[in-house]
């Protein structure tokens, strides 16, 4: 990997356990609000791999894959989730393709 393709700025995610408690903020519908909490910012290379457009639930849905590179780091994990600029990805997986601990690649589906 060449270091000059790390050139998009991202914010790494992890959703904020709240406490079992009846003060648990709540939306209009009752259900518990998610709160991300900002886990790093760091410098990545995002690749889309594919994208696609199914019919469910009598809806049209469009899914949308990217392979996201960055330097290694243990804390990145398959339930957090990326943001850069406004497009917010899904992690789906983390991978260490090489074995030696120094890039990840994470499998992302784009969050619509």
């Amino acid at each position: 990997m060449n270091i000059g393709k790390l050139r998009h700025r991202i914010t790494i995610q992890r959703q904020a356990k709240q406490p079992d408690s009846s003060d648990q903020p709540v939306d209009d519908f009752g259900q518990p609000i998610d709160d991300w909490i900002d886990v790093c910012i760091i410098w990545a290379s995002i690749e889309a791999l594919r994208g696609r457009e199914y019919f469910t639930a009598q809806q049209t849905v469009a899914q949308s894959d990217h392979r996201v590179t960055v330097r290694y780091r243990p804390d990145i994990e398959p339930a957090m989730r990326l943001v850069y600029g406004q497009r917010v990805f899904d992690i789906q997986a983390v991978l260490d393709r090489e074995g030696t601990r120094r890039w990840l690649e994470l499998i992302c589906k784009e969050v619509a």
